[in-house]
């Protein structure tokens, strides 16, 4: 026989939906039956919590919630590198201390973990100082991408004109000996002329005749 209390703890791993989008409908009137959907909140503006944490809608970065670890220069200016490799060396350190006050202390972990969470919170300030560099850094790529590609594009067809101007040049080159050597059949006498190579302008009897004719 099945446990009566296992079907509500699956109700409760895997609840239902909720049922706000019943308010949301597709053939909303504005009637009792079919009423428009209530409109949203107001945007927050200042400060507000999300998971524990305090955050701000005004643009900029968000202050640091914890203790500085970098350091600073007097103009304001970081070494982003330099203080990212010795965060990532107390990180280290800090675990390692966590692991050891786990095996000998065990009641002493929360001073380990706070620790470790303010590296954590500097590490992630110093990385969201970063992102004007990283857009400035995408931008540089992405135009020196788009211009090797126009480059390239350029190369291909000026290699293109070339060789539509050779090919012209020959063309124009043949029909002036064409034209000199007296070959060059009327416009009506081009389908006559197409039946039979050796009659064709440049054909080898032609142009033998051509040459007794002129000597």
């Amino acid at each position: 026989m099945a446990d009566p209390g296992a079907s509500t703890v699956q109700q409760q791993l895997y609840p239902h939906p909720p049922p706000y989008f019943k308010l949301y409908r597709g053939d909303a009137d504005g009637s009792a039956e079919r009423p428009f959907p209530p409109p949203p909140p107001p945007p927050v503006s200042g400060e507000y919590v999300l998971f524990g944490e305090v955050h701000t809608s005004e643009a900029g970065d968000p202050p640091l919630h914890a203790a500085q670890l970098y350091n600073q220069a007097a103009d304001g200016s970081i070494d982003f590198k330099a203080e990212l490799h010795a965060l990532h060396g107390e990180l280290i350190a800090g675990i390692c201390d966590l692991l050891g006050a786990l095996e000998s202390q065990p009641s002493t972990y929360a001073r380990s973990v706070e620790a470790l969470g303010v590296i954590l919170r500097n590490m992630q300030h110093l990385s969201r100082l970063l992102r004007p560099f990283q857009a400035r850094e995408t931008l540089i790529a992405t135009l020196q991408e788009e211009v090797a590609h126009r480059r390239a594009c350029a190369t291909e067809l000026d290699k293109l004109a070339q060789e539509s101007a050779a090919s012209s040049h020959v063309q124009l080159l043949k029909d002036a000996l064409i034209r000199a050597l007296g070959q060059g059949p009327a416009l009506g006498e081009e389908a006559a002329v197409a039946g039979d190579p050796e009659q064709k302008p440049g054909g080898v009897r032609e142009l033998q005749s051509n040459l007794e004719a002129k000597a």
